[in-house]
């Protein structure tokens, strides 16, 4: 297909003088009950979301949806049913004004009501600047840094160089909203140093770690540096790369720590024990040469596994033996995979002793592909190879599905042959063994599915390949007794009303995935056993991208029989920036230097940015239209409402405190939801998370009941069940528990949990325990605040607003603060001036925009051939200033047609429905009602509903 894009000037489109002739109430009232009632439009878009969570997660009819706006604000609910095989009505088209507005092409011009926002943002600004921050410290404060610079990932933690204690610690991605966000740490350097109210020269020591290339170096360079800003070109791409607050170079202690040893640190630095084994299983770490040649340099600013100071009982021992020689021979690098270290905290401080370590080859090129990480024979390359795209799929092996009019039943393929075999600590026979062939097929084979693609190779399911349900799917009773959406299929999601099955792919999908983790358990657990046995450790710490996995730590907690085991919440890389900090505190290196004092106890995960309660307000009066705010300064009372939603099937946004560090939402940014309704599953992953149905959800729940709902194992007792407090486990249901939350349970009966206790969160505590003083279950269903596709977990205010907007009305309730806030449906009534108010009626409103827009149009045309002779319009806007604009992609919007582009391009707050009906018709007066004129009275309304519903207009 040949696609012609153009954008080209237009005139701002202006309203023609006419005499106001006031539409007859009859006309009015009709056209309320027809906005309200009308469903089905042939234009959908990526927010639209045409159901109540109440209602699925009860299992009834779909209505309104309480105060989420799910009913006819939805952007399925555009037309009406007359006018469903037309973007834009006949009537319209037939009746427009002799001088009509034109619509496209737009203008790439601004549509400005002449004010900005810009004083108002000044005096924010200045307001918040007068406001001293929650985290500020002592001005006398001298801080240690850890950091994450310039990989994937990129990370700080800054603590008190003379206390130890962690001040502020959090991940670049969560202020880009852009996830595993790396590049350069100016702006989160700058956002650490502004919440503690501290200055650079507060900074002492800073550790840092980048495992794709040494950081030193390449900073040294400041000419090399400028040039690269000035081409736009590596690092100088980013703006922030030559800054200060990246460069640091104020400070004069700086060290670069390798990728293994920081993972070490990270976890065996803040382990509830005293001495213990780490373990550390990664995709790629350091390069052996790196390594090798700070040693042979004598480089003091690079420490590695080949320079730490250590007791050096027992010396370390590398597969392969002969890596030095090895390395000298290879056409690229080998780079760490899986190490193992000792540790043990006492008077004389934190000492960590290397053990073994094995390399993995690059294969090929580095600059090609993230470091030759495709192919590289590592447990992490392999585990997050499968985990980017099908290991969630791996507890659906023995699972089968009926087919419905056939007897036979679908199940998965059995994969014989291993993918991965061998010992990882062995050399030659019996080393560790790699199968990529089945992994390298998959992408050939999906190309030529049937059920996904048509014969023009074109993907014929949508983007969700691997979106299938259970066996047991019950689809919501569209017809039960007390249905809130009056029954019938009509009121229905379409993607509700039948059971999915999975596609050969993702058949295909789930045999490789268990193969895969099946693998990764048979060879992870002979690795840590045989160095268990090796160094009589009691004690177990593990960090490393594999860590993530939560069926392995299980498995590695119960069965090998060590007395306690310790996971951060942050194994993979976002925590190196932990790690770095801890050697800052605590390192080996420090040599006769005082310490500050050990961490006896694990770090709170709870370690980002504190918004004030002036931040929500001013987040909450941002989007002040489309929210009905609420102030409820009493716990008691936002706990009641809360435990109120769940139990009635709604789901609910928790946004309070510090933001977690790392991958996993902990409670303070949380979507939570009732664990007993099984229909919430597909909801929230569909509606709310825009993914995949088959996706599970973890449950939270109160530690001291979790043994009674979960297998736990030896040792959970001690612990006061306390066994998995940053979600880092997966434990098998009780089977007698399993039909009491099925929304928590994954198809084979297991659950990656998270154990809550009073101490380390109270106040997720006390609302799950008043859940289950209701209920008698003693945890709600948890998943991470974010359903914007591809954003990471929401850490500001206006983060959260934004989010829970995007919902379009599938979350029921935000709760921020003390403010219990609900999304607000359009008031069409007001619109027109029908609302009563004190007993009179209330004068129509006028619809505004939320700020400027930006227009553009593009038109595709196919070569006329018989194969493809299609040709399509589109208008698309763009307006920064609405809340729920989305910057990653420039924010651009489809309108649904030149109506809608015309209603939001004069909506500047002096225009009302009657303005917009004389415009769009030729009677001077409304004497005669036509059925056009109606038709078009119901268009423009829901045009506005619609432009209302997306954060465009209010009114």
């Amino acid at each position: 297909m040949s696609t012609t894009a153009a954008t080209a000037a237009a005139a701002t489109p202006r309203l023609r003088p006419r005499t106001r002739t006031l539409l007859p109430s009859s006309l009015l009232a009709a056209a309320v009950v027809a906005a309200a009632a009308s469903a089905g439009s042939p234009t959908a878009d990526a927010f639209s979301a045409p159901s109540s969570p109440a209602a699925i997660g009860r299992g009834v009819g779909v209505g309104t949806g309480g105060g989420g706006g799910g009913g006819g604000a939805s952007a399925a609910n555009l037309l009406p049913r007359s006018s469903s095989s037309s973007s834009s009505p006949p009537s319209l088209r037939r009746r427009s004004p002799s001088r009509p507005l034109r619509s496209t092409p737009f203008d790439l011009g601004l549509y400005d009501d002449g004010s900005s926002s810009s004083s108002s943002s000044s005096s924010s600004s200045s307001s918040s600047s007068e406001r001293r921050s929650p985290l500020a410290v002592d001005p006398a404060t001298r801080l240690a840094l850890g950091l994450t610079k310039y990989s994937h990932d990129v990370s700080l933690c800054a603590a008190d160089a003379s206390t130890g204690d962690v001040l502020f610690a959090a991940s670049k991605e969560r202020f880009t909203r852009e996830k595993h966000d790396g590049g350069n740490v100016a702006s989160l350097v700058e956002s650490c140093l502004d919440h503690l109210e501290l200055d650079l020269e507060n900074v002492d020591k800073v550790v840092m770690n980048d495992h794709h290339h040494r950081i030193l170096p390449l900073e040294s360079d400041a000419e090399h540096m400028e040039w690269e800003e000035g081409l736009g070109i590596n690092g100088g791409m980013e703006g922030g790369y030559g800054d200060e607050y990246n460069l640091l170079t104020g400070v004069e202690d700086k060290v670069e720590l390798s990728h293994h040893l920081a993972h070490a640190y990270s976890a065996a630095a803040q382990a509830p024990f005293d001495e213990g084994m780490c373990v550390v299983m990664d995709g790629m770490g350091e390069t052996y040469r790196t390594m090798k040649k700070a040693q042979l340099e004598g480089d003091e600013t690079y420490v590695s596994d080949l320079t730490v100071r250590g007791e050096e009982k027992r010396g370390i021992r590398f597969v392969p033996s002969d890596i030095e020689e090895r390395a000298k021979r290879s056409a690229f690098d080998w780079r760490e995979a899986e190490s193992v270290y000792v540790f043990e905290k006492g008077e004389d401080g934190l000492k960590i002793e290397p053990v073994f370590k094995r390399f993995a080859e690059e294969r090929s090129p580095p600059a090609l592909y993230n470091h030759g990480f495709e192919n590289m024979d590592s447990l992490g390359a392999v585990y997050s190879r499968a985990s980017s795209h099908v290991m969630g799929l791996a507890p659906w092996q023995g699972h089968a599905w009926d087919v419905e009019d056939d007897s036979r039943w679908l199940t998965p393929e059995v994969v014989d042959e291993p993918i991965l075999r061998g010992s990882l600590y062995q050399e030659g026979d019996g080393g560790l063994e790699i199968d990529r062939s089945r992994m390298r097929g998959m992408p050939f084979v999906a190309r030529v599915d049937p059920d996904m693609f048509d014969g023009k190779g074109d993907m014929v399911r949508g983007a969700k390949r691997y979106d299938f349900d259970d066996n047991d799917y019950v689809p919501p009773a569209a017809d039960e007794e007390g249905s809130e959406g009056g029954g019938g299929d009509d009121d229905l999601p379409p993607s509700t009303t039948s059971k999915r099955l999975p596609t050969k792919v993702a058949l295909d999908a789930i045999s490789l995935a268990s193969r895969v983790q099946s693998d990764l358990e048979t060879v992870a657990m002979d690795f840590v056993r045989h160095f268990k046995d090796e160094t009589g450790a009691r004690n177990l710490c593990l960090a490393g991208g594999v860590a993530l996995n939560s069926v392995l730590n299980g498995r590695l907690m119960r069965e090998l029989g060590f007395e306690r085991t310790f996971v951060p919440p942050y194994p993979g890389d976002d925590g190196i920036a932990v790690g770095c900090c801890a050697y800052a505190l605590y390192g080996n290196e420090r040599g006769g230097k005082s310490t500050p004092p050990l961490w006896k106890e694990p770090l709170s995960p709870y370690l980002g940015p504190m918004p004030t309660d002036a931040e929500i307000r001013e987040a909450a009066a941002w989007a002040a239209p489309w929210l009905e705010v609420e102030e409820v300064p009493d716990e008691r009372d936002r706990i009641d409402r809360i435990v109120d939603e769940l139990a009635s099937g709604g789901v609910v946004a928790l946004y309070s405190g510090r933001s977690e560090l790392g991958p996993r939402a902990l409670g303070h940014r949380s979507i939570v939801a009732d664990p007993r309704k099984k229909g919430l599953v597909r909801f929230i992953n569909e509606f709310v998370k825009k993914r995949e149905s088959f996706r599970p959800f973890a449950p939270s729940c109160l530690a001291e009941e979790a043994s009674d709902w979960f297998h736990l194992g030896e040792g959970a007792e001690a612990m006061g069940g306390d066994v998995s407090p940053y979600m880092s486990v997966t434990a098998m249901v009780r089977e007698e528990k399993r039909r009491e939350i099925p929304a928590v349970t994954h198809v084979d009966g297991s659950s990656r949990l998270q154990t809550v206790t009073a101490e380390a969160e109270p106040n997720y505590h006390r609302l799950i325990k008043a859940f289950f003083e209701r209920t008698g279950v003693p945890m709600v269903l948890n998943t991470s605040f974010n359903t914007l596709k591809g954003e990471p977990i929401v850490e500001t205010p206006r983060n959260a607003v934004r989010s829970f907007l995007s919902s379009m009305g599938t979350i029921e309730m935000l709760v921020m603060g003390d403010l219990v806030v609900r999304r607000k449906e359009a008031d069409v009534r007001k619109l027109l001036g029908e609302a009563r108010k004190g007993g009179a009626t209330t004068p129509s409103s006028f619809p505004k925009r939320a700020g400027p827009v930006r227009y553009k149009s593009t038109f595709s045309a196919g070569l006329g051939d018989d194969d493809d002779d299609s040709s399509d319009a589109k208008t698309l806007v763009q307006m920064p200033a609405r809340p729920m604009h989305d910057e990653r992609d420039g924010g651009w919007f489809e309108l649904l047609d030149d109506l809608e582009g015309q209603i939001l391009g004069v909506s500047d707050g002096t225009v009302g429905v009657n303005e917009l009906m004389a415009q769009f018709t030729a009677e001077e007066d409304f004497d005669e009602i036509t059925g056009a004129d109606r038709l078009l009275l119901e268009n423009v309304i829901q045009r506005l509903v619609r432009l209302y519903d997306h954060t465009f207009v209010s009114w």
